[in-house]
């Protein structure tokens, strides 16, 4: 065999790691249906790596004319089930690999190393030999040994039964004995680290008792279906999980569900085998290659579905879990009822559930989107997609409400601005629903929601210029508090509406107050002068209203407006230059008045659409798309 080690250990095994060594030597005996296994770890001390030296003997069929020209060609495997490669991670730790194979009245010894001279013919021998095989692996490679656990008996234990547990439960369930024995030697001990002369066995006994579900979806196979053994039982402790694809008589993590999410205080073991999985792993055995036309995102769909039945019903807090999230999610998403896999919702992370209903909901829009005619029920469907953009438009504003509410007296004049009317950003109708997240006038009427057109700075600095009164000064410190919004271009001759959102100075003296309420329409007949198209100006004047401003208001015939807060109203004349009257309805309202007010309204909306989402996923529980393919 005449390889480059080093480039193909690269190629076949990005991660390598030491249990790599373990795993294959003990395939390689499985295979050969060893049933007496054994890996004596030999080495002076944890710190002397130079000194390891690993030795692994079993009773199977051994090299034999036929298993050494298979192992004597790379690439050449006995079958779709095996590589033909894993005996290439040996020399990725080690130099060399002696090997020693006895049966019968024969034996053939031979070096497995770089150059590896394959023309290696059987010794006949005189007397009956005990059936044997033994690899001795010498010359460690590195510099160091990672990790204590990758020596430890203990620690190798659980390991090796995670990775071959579908054929050694399948041994168990055939009634056939074998024992896997592990020892470490060692000359100087580490106590602290729990490193001494130690030996333990993998028997039947060590095995989990697996309980057998078979499950059959035609969205994955027709024809195929997937056997899940699971197995759940109270521990003391933290408990521990696995979940994974049975491939060949040995497992593949199956990344369906977060260890940290199984419950405390259990093993769990779940696998999965199918027709689907088999020789369906990359060369390095560490990743699921599924057949063309079956979807990783379907297939963990159901799996997760599955098991998640199980737990529910093994664990009782599962379910509690899931209720409690379940309903936490429908609060705060409802625009994805009946795309969250309630099942497990509870199981998988909150990040990667949103991430999964979000996927169902995208899919769905890109199949409605993508019909070239709608059939009755993929009209249904696109009147339940737009109600869900709909909602989820209306928690968008649930937040941006929630960001006003946080403001205080301590937030400057341009941040409340930013978040009413973004300053300085020029919108046009054609991109309305693109932009429509960025124009949130909607929390003074929502009939605002369609204007679109905001200044830029160098425009917006020549109203404020042009609008300036009197007794205020030139540059930032006498800029007035304002923003603004157009129904349409104030540049085209077309007549157009325009919002002015002024924020007053916060006080409580009354003089001050009704200074500013007469700056109003000051202001309003500079900005009707100014911009000759405007045919009327909505004007919200924020300030602080105190009982003796609202008592001074009254009097002076401003319609009080059924609030939460403080709002009062009044529609002025204000008189063009032309002789034109530009009706002028102004409100002085109080800032917290905006921020309940637009809470209730979306509020409303929120609740409409949320119990209509909560019935349509009630009605449609299957969560399948009727668009017509």
């Amino acid at each position: 065999m005449d390889i480059e080690t080093s480039g193909a250990i690269r190629l076949f095994f990005p991660n390598p790691s030491l249990t790599l060594v373990y795993f294959e030597a003990l395939a390689n005996a499985l295979d050969a249906g060893a049933t007496e296994i054994s890996i004596d770890i030999d080495v002076q001390a944890f710190d002397k790596p130079e000194t390891l030296k690993i030795t692994v003997s079993d009773n199977g069929d051994g090299f034999t004319d036929e298993n050494f020209e298979r192992f004597r060609k790379l690439l050449r495997p006995r079958d779709k089930f095996h590589k033909g490669i894993g005996r290439l991670v040996f020399l990725n730790y080690f130099s060399r690999v002696d090997v020693t194979s006895t049966r019968s009245k024969w034996r053939r010894t031979f070096i497995f190393k770089d150059g590896f001279d394959s023309n290696v013919p059987i010794e006949n021998l005189k007397d009956e030999q005990p059936v044997k095989t033994t690899l001795v692996f010498n010359g460690f490679a590195k510099d160091r040994v990672k990790s204590y656990d990758d020596l430890k008996p203990d620690a190798l234990k659980p390991l090796l039964i995670e990775q071959f547990l579908p054929t050694l439960d399948a041994r168990k369930r055939d009634g056939k004995a074998f024992k896997i024995s592990i020892s470490l030697k060692t000359n100087e001990s580490n106590a602290q680290k729990e490193f001494f002369p130690h030996e333990t066995a993998i028997t039947p006994d060590d095995l989990p008792s697996m309980t057998k579900i078979t499950i059959q979806d035609d969205s994955l196979d027709a024809i195929s279906a997937i056997d899940m053994y699971y197995h759940i039982e109270s521990v003391a402790g933290k408990g521990s999980s696995l979940t994974a694809f049975s491939i060949d008589g040995r497992t593949i993590p199956a990344n369906l569900i977060s260890p940290s999410s199984f419950p405390a205080g259990y093993l769990c073991v779940f696998l999965f085998e199918s027709e689907i999985f088999h020789s369906n792993a990359d060369s390095s055995r560490q990743k699921l290659v599924l057949p063309e036309g079956i979807q990783q995102a379907r297939l963990s769909r159901v799996l997760r579905r599955e098991l998640g039945k199980v737990l529910a019903e093994k664990v009782p807090q599962i379910t509690e879990k899931n209720e409690k999230i379940k309903e936490k999610f429908e609060e705060q998403f409802p625009h994805l009822l009946g795309f969250f896999e309630t099942d497990t919702v509870g199981l998988i992370d909150r990040d990667d559930a949103l991430a999964i209903a979000q996927q169902q909901f995208f899919r769905i829009q890109k199949e409605i989107l993508q019909c070239e005619k709608l059939s009755e029920t993929a009209y249904e469907k696109s009147l339940e997609l737009s109600s869900r953009t709909l909602t989820e438009y209306i928690l968008y504003r649930e937040k941006i409400i929630g960001r006003m509410k946080a403001m205080t007296a301590d937030n400057a004049e341009a941040d409340i601005h930013n978040l009413i009317v973004p300053r300085f950003k020029e919108f046009s109708q054609d991109t309305l629903s693109s932009e429509i997240y960025q124009n949130n006038a909607w929390l003074l009427d929502d009939k605002f929601m369609v204007f679109r057109t905001i200044l830029s700075e160098k425009s917006m600095d020549a109203v404020i210029n042009a609008i300036r009164l009197d007794d205020e000064n030139a540059g930032d410190t006498g800029r007035p508090d304002i923003a603004m919004i157009f129904s349409a271009d104030p540049n085209d001759t077309a007549p157009v509406d325009v919002v002015v959102v002024e924020i007053k100075k916060k006080t409580d003296e009354e003089k001050d107050n009704f200074y500013a309420v007469n700056q109003l329409l000051d202001r309003a007949g500079k900005l009707v002068a100014y911009c000759p198209n405007i045919q009327r100006v909505w004007y919200y004047a924020i300030m602080n209203i105190n009982d003796t401003t609202a008592f001074r208001l009254r009097q002076f015939k401003w319609t009080p407006f059924f609030s939460k807060g403080k709002v009062y109203y009044q529609e002025f004349d204000t008189p063009h230059p032309d002789g034109r009257i530009i009706p002028t309805p102004t409100f002085v309202v109080s800032f917290d008045a905006i921020v309940a007010d637009a809470e209730c309204r979306n509020h409303t909306f929120l609740e409409i659409l949320r119990d209509g989402m909560k019935k349509y996923a009630e009605n449609h529980a299957d969560g399948e798309s009727p668009v017509d393919e």
